[in-house]
């Protein structure tokens, strides 16, 4: 088999035929031209479009403007044109912009009638809010009417039982000595008025005793009824007087004095008496333990009466007055009331929790436990208030800064507008409202947080 020839073997008329003929193109030059000129068509077909979508718009934009209409994206306010469509952040419909020209309806001018007599106050920072049904329905919101109801019945607050100051008596000596015996052994003991407590030997004392016994004529031996033995029955009385009188500023009571003359014999041990009927809540005597002039050696309260210290805040000072009925439920008896009255305002405002306290006062009973209103006890108060009448909305309506108070009211078309508002008393779940809105406006208790954000989010675009 001949091996192909080489073109160096071949003869010039082959070799000039070889040069002549151009050489094949490569495999699929053919179909990336095609590819090239389909996109480059495709290109043209979307210049076109975009050129006729633009004049498009602004024909479009011609008529719109000429009535005036602006659509905006409620989640982003910055979106705004003047053709609907959808928002290109959120993909959500644009909102038709009133800008307050919508009709009102039969009740929105009736709201507006009564408005028009309540000066409203804007809130710096904050702007209207326009929402569509569709996301009022989103989130959840809940509204309530402004209603004009009788403020008054119970102010209610927490307060705690403590010790009737008037009924606590504190018991000491007015010279130095030692507890011989000591009848009270323990805190918390009932005691009667006139009960003894403690006797105590005094030197003092016992000298005093003796110089009264020598100055009515009285031996330190005997008794019954001796005869003075000085002559002179003047100076004698002076004696008497001058040692009874000293007997009596060491504390001494006139009936243990008489007792002691009667005896006619200096009584070794001097009594301590309970000048209460109560409780001993305090104890510092021990049996054989020398006492100093002036120690407080027992502490006794008188709980017939009890007071309950209360606390009321800033805002509600104007509607208690001293005097007024209280009543007092603890949680050792629920369901069971005791009635008081206020017996005095405090003259100062707590400055860290703005609140103002009062003191009542309630009788107290006993039981076979003892009395049912002890010192320590926690309670709630009922304060009864006189009967007005004001404007009323739910609490969680009002948006309290700590500087101001503001709600958001409903007006027509879905437009929610931030009112600034002056607030007073505080019932159970609703608030008084006393200048800001009027009877029958609809404001925002659910879902205000929201509108809030968007509201400040709205006036940071508007540059207000």
């Amino acid at each position: 088999m001949n091996a192909p020839e080489t073109f160096e073997e071949k003869t010039p008329a082959e070799r000039s035929s070889i040069a002549e003929t151009p050489p094949a193109p490569p495999h699929g030059v053919f179909t990336m031209a095609i590819v090239r000129w389909v996109l480059v068509l495709l290109t043209a077909l979307v210049a076109t479009g975009s050129i006729l979508s633009f004049a498009g718009v602004h024909l479009g934009s011609g008529k719109s403007s000429s009535t005036g209409q602006v659509y905006y994206c409620p989640m982003h306010p910055s979106v705004v044109q003047d053709h609907p469509g959808e928002c290109p952040i959120c993909s959500m419909t644009l909102v038709l912009k009133t800008e307050g020209k919508a009709n009102p309806s039969a009740a929105g001018g009736a709201r507006n009638a009564a408005m028009a007599t309540a000066p409203t106050v804007r809130v710096p920072g904050l702007a209207d809010v326009d929402l569509p049904p569709e996301r009022i329905q989103l989130i959840g919101m809940r509204t309530a009417t402004v209603k004009r109801e009788a403020i008054g019945g119970d102010l209610r607050t927490v307060g705690v039982v403590a010790a009737n100051e008037r009924g606590l008596a504190q018991i000491n000596t007015r010279f130095g000595g030692w507890i011989q015996k000591l009848l009270v052994s323990e805190t918390g003991e009932r005691v009667r008025r006139g009960q003894v407590l403690a006797t105590i030997y005094s030197p003092e004392v016992f000298r005093a005793e003796q110089e009264l016994l020598l100055a009515r004529g009285w031996s330190s031996a005997g008794g019954g009824d001796a005869k003075p033995k000085h002559d002179h029955e003047d100076l004698a009385g002076g004696l008497d007087t001058n040692a009874r009188q000293r007997l009596e500023l060491l504390g001494i009571a006139p009936q243990e004095i008489d007792e002691m003359l009667r005896a006619g014999k200096a009584a070794e041990a001097v009594p301590i008496r309970s000048p209460v009927d109560g409780y001993v809540v305090g104890k510092n005597a021990v049996a054989g333990v020398a006492v100093q002039s002036g120690s407080v050696l027992f502490e006794v309260a008188d709980l017939a009466r009890v007071w309950v210290t209360a606390d009321i805040y800033e805002q509600d000072i104007s509607r208690v007055r001293v005097g007024q009925r209280a009543r007092l439920e603890l949680a050792s008896y629920p369901g069971e009331m005791q009635t008081g009255k206020v017996t005095f305002i405090y003259p100062i405002v707590d400055s860290g929790s703005r609140t103002l306290k009062l003191r009542l006062e309630f009788k107290n009973t006993s039981d076979r436990n003892g009395p049912r209103l002890r010192p320590g006890m926690y309670g709630t108060v009922y304060l009864d208030l006189p009967s007005t009448t004001g404007l009323t909305v739910p609490t969680e309506a009002v948006v309290d800064t700590g500087e101001t108070h503001y709600l958001f009211v409903l007006k027509d078309g879905g437009r929610f507008e931030p009112r600034k508002v002056k607030v007073g008393a505080h019932l159970k779940d609703k608030v008084e409202v006393l200048s800001g809105v009027a009877e029958g406006e609809t404001v925002v208790t659910t879902g205000n947080f929201l509108v809030d954000s968007e509201s400040r989010l709205r006036s940071a675009i508007e540059g207000r």
